[in-house]
């Protein structure tokens, strides 16, 4: 990616989170499937 400043999926994920979006709004807002969301923020509450 050029021009920097840009966010990989997980990290905008993270971001959104933060923001107290549900996966549901994330995914949506995103494009991205709701599962892969609701899959990344479980694992991250695992750690």
């Amino acid at each position: 990616m050029e021009g920097g400043g840009e966010l990989c999926l997980e990290e905008r994920v993270a971001q959104l989170r933060r923001e107290g979006l549900s996966a549901e709004e994330i995914a949506r807002l995103m494009g991205v499937d709701q599962e892969w969301v609701e899959e990344l923020l479980s694992a991250w509450e695992e750690n």
